[in-house]
């Protein structure tokens, strides 16, 4: 087990590095540092075997400073400087310097930075799939509702988890009883696990749920690890975990996307939706998530183009369209009020069919 310790005197910063190292296995949080001394001083008295550095900390002593008194006494620690794009730095091992994380980065890239490899833990795994849009009302939850019903139907074991913590989203489409659990009731860390299985909730179809919880107030107890963590317990146990997710995209929510496997951006032809749906895949470029999980565009209301060709909208967001959904405002509008799934209340209808080509796709990828 190796022990990190984190220098920064930004509490932002400090949590960000923190949920991230917490998700790590084999790797375990030696504690957190506002000040050069402090952390210098820690690092020399106790064992670390990686200091992850702010190099933007403010004070007498700045980052590579830092980096290089902790070398001097403790030359078989790694050393991970962070910074910021517009403050571009290198790595320089013999300065202590081993590697340089640039921030918002995500789990990827500090688990790189800290010298270690990506766990095999989904090895054997289900897909876990994030449907995700920057905008409201392109009809995220619906697809990704229908889409775990769709791939039930098709004879995989699904679960879908609503990660809209605070008001929930999923559970709003569904008529569920006054006993139904949701993931507020589990225990954090490792003794989620041993739970996890009692707090879903079979839903239409065979589909397991897990839910937000059930009051707005509570979305502050349940962190994004926690949803990471759950994510991952039941893609133990099942073919897929559909994960329906914010529209906010922060710090806050990414642990998410970094589990996730497969990113889903549910678009529609809105001029408004193609804009922050570009900037949204420039943020995860910056993750470095484009070549490491597939990121595929679903088109909603596909019929409804508004003078745009799909063409040009491949063109502007650089992906491609993997399926179109097309416009049924009495099927959606009447199953989503009936809290049924409109695959499961018409199986022959246009948008129907349109779901079991997204799920047909899906598994190809996944074969692929």
């Amino acid at each position: 087990m190796k022990r990190v310790l984190i220098i920064t005197d930004l509490p932002q910063i400090a949590e960000h590095l923190k949920a991230m190292v917490a998700r790590e296995q084999d790797v375990e949080l030696a504690g957190v540092q506002a000040s050069a001394e402090t952390g210098i001083a820690q690092a020399s008295t106790e064992q670390t075997d990686i200091v992850i550095v702010d190099g933007l900390i403010q004070g007498k002593i700045k980052g590579r400073e830092i980096a290089k008194r902790i070398r001097s006494t403790n030359p078989g620690t790694r050393i991970v400087l962070v910074t910021v794009p517009t403050k571009p730095e290198v790595p320089r091992p013999e300065e202590g310097v081993d590697a340089v994380f640039v921030l918002p980065g995500g789990a990827n890239e500090l688990t790189t930075a800290m010298g270690a490899q990506r766990s095999s833990r989904r090895e054997g795994k289900g897909q876990m799939i994030a449907v995700y849009s920057p905008k409201g009302g392109t009809g995220k939850t619906t697809i990704a509702v229908n889409l775990a019903c769709t791939l039930r139907r098709n004879g995989a074991s699904v679960a879908l988890v609503d990660g809209v913590m605070q008001f929930g989203s999923v559970r709003h489409l569904f008529e569920i009883p006054d006993t139904a659990r949701s993931i507020i009731d589990l225990p954090a860390g490792a003794a989620m696990r041993a739970s996890i299985s009692e707090a879903v909730w079979e839903g239409p179809g065979g589909v397991d749920v897990l839910f937000a919880p059930p009051r707005p107030e509570q979305a502050e107890l349940v962190s994004s690890t926690e949803i990471a963590n759950a994510m991952s317990l039941l893609a133990d146990t099942h073919d897929y975990v559909i994960v329906d997710t914010p529209v906010r995209l922060h710090e806050d929510t990414l642990p998410v996307f970094d589990e996730a496997t497969t990113i889903l951006l549910v678009i529609t032809y809105m001029a408004a939706t193609l804009a922050t749906t570009r900037a949204a895949i420039d943020t995860f470029d910056a993750l470095g998530y484009r070549g490491k999980k597939p990121i595929l565009l679903v088109l909603n209301q596909a019929d409804t183009n508004a003078g745009i060709s799909r063409g040009s909208l491949e063109h502007t967001l650089n992906l491609s369209v993997v399926a179109e959904i097309p416009t049924d405002f009495k099927l959606i509008g009447d199953a989503n009020n009936k809290h049924t799934p409109f695959v499961l209340m018409d199986p022959n209808a246009p948008a129907s069919k349109a779901m079991g080509a997204l799920a047909t796709a899906l598994v190809t990828q996944k074969r692929g």
